[in-house]
């Protein structure tokens, strides 16, 4: 089967408010959708591209460019699709948002025309209840107030970004977080590779010995990573390294690695993401999949993704649909009890608010 007609939206939604990407801070979130369309136009599969500034590379306007000259060329039959594969008959030079984006398209739209799911070979039964974790960021009065919120409604891992510019005030949310939930939460921190090892083993070695999880991407060079574990007794988590150093999880030695964060829009393919997932899960290393501030598009397939790499999946990073101002799901997302319902949450993603979206692209194959 192939689709035969295919659309390209956009879309700009304001942040709740300004969120902090790599030392700037973004007021909106724009991106692209696009829709592969049966030729009888019964079913659409949606996907998301939106490269975010200082994550991606590419920009809005350059995805949007390569989306529309790659997919009236390419093969785009559907039907016998898993995750491992869905990208396999695209080119090598698209970019990550790009990829992603189109492999989404597919086997939405395989889901929509024949239940099946997207899924791989030996998956296990998908979990229902995915748990999140929250992100906190701001000051320690926000924070605070932040996370009691949040551990009302049933959270309990939370994730706080620090940088290297005020790494005492790091620290002293960590312990002002230990003294208000003591063990009662996990706390993950994420530094974007902020920290020389020297200043990061001189401020962490304040933080208590196991009071949190890990430091995503404590260091500015992840092969000090070994070296920063053996000084402070604190695991780490690799995101960006994935994709920035090449070989990075063959290089350093597993034991003091606490976690994988899993962007699959910026590692560039399922395939390549779920490679990841089931190595670390073979290790009993955490598989966290997060997200860029996508729409509940992306957010809806990443929690079908979450789901079935393991029977007890991690919490993931998938809480961040709470930044945004609005979604472009009719219903949005509900959360019970820190979890997202799995099912209910793919299910809801694959048919979003089309007047929410601007066509910018439409043509029939």
């Amino acid at each position: 089967m192939k689709p035969g007609i295919v659309s390209i939206y956009r879309y700009s939604i304001p942040f709740v408010r300004p969120v902090p990407v790599r030392g700037s801070s973004l007021s909106t979130r724009d991106g692209l959708i696009t829709g592969l369309q049966t030729p009888d136009g019964k079913h659409t599969g949606f996907g998301e591209i939106a490269p975010l500034p200082g994550l991606h590379e590419e920009t809005l306007s350059e995805a949007l460019i390569q989306c529309a000259a790659v997919l009236p060329t390419i093969d785009l039959s559907f039907g016998d699709l898993s995750l491992n594969d869905a990208g396999k008959v695209l080119p090598d030079h698209l970019f990550p948002s790009v990829r992603t984006g189109i492999e989404m398209s597919l086997l939405n739209l395989q889901s929509a025309t024949c239940k099946n799911f997207p899924s791989f070979s030996g998956a296990p039964r998908a979990a229902e209840k995915l748990p999140l974790n929250a992100l906190l960021f701001g000051n320690t009065e926000s924070v605070l107030a932040i996370a009691t919120e949040h551990f009302q409604q049933g959270y309990r891992t939370f994730k706080l970004k620090v940088q290297a510019c005020n790494p005492g005030f790091a620290v002293d949310q960590v312990l002002a977080l230990r003294s208000a939930f003591g063990n009662d939460i996990s706390l993950r921190l994420d530094s974007n590779r902020s920290f020389s090892l020297e200043n990061a083993c001189t401020f962490f070695k304040r933080i208590p010995v196991n009071s949190i999880e890990y430091i995503e991407e404590p260091l500015a060079d992840p092969h000090h990573i070994p070296e920063f574990f053996s000084r402070t007794g604190i695991n780490s988590a690799l995101d960006e390294s994935l994709w920035m150093n090449p070989g990075i999880w063959n290089e350093i030695p597993h034991d003091c690695i606490g976690g994988i964060v899993l962007k699959p829009s910026r590692i560039g393919s399922f395939s390549d993401t779920l490679r990841f997932a089931l190595q670390a899960e073979e290790e009993k290393i955490p598989a966290v999949v997060s997200s860029a501030y996508e729409t509940g598009i992306g957010l809806g397939f990443y929690a079908r993704l979450a789901s079935i790499i393991s029977p007890e999946p991690t919490p993931c990073g998938l809480d961040t649909f709470r930044q945004l101002s609005h979604d472009i799901l009719p219903d949005g997302f509900r959360v019970e009890e820190g979890c997202l319902l799995s099912g209910t949450t793919y299910r809801s993603s694959l048919n979003p608010d089309l007047s929410m979206l601007e066509l910018v692209e439409k043509w029939t194959l």
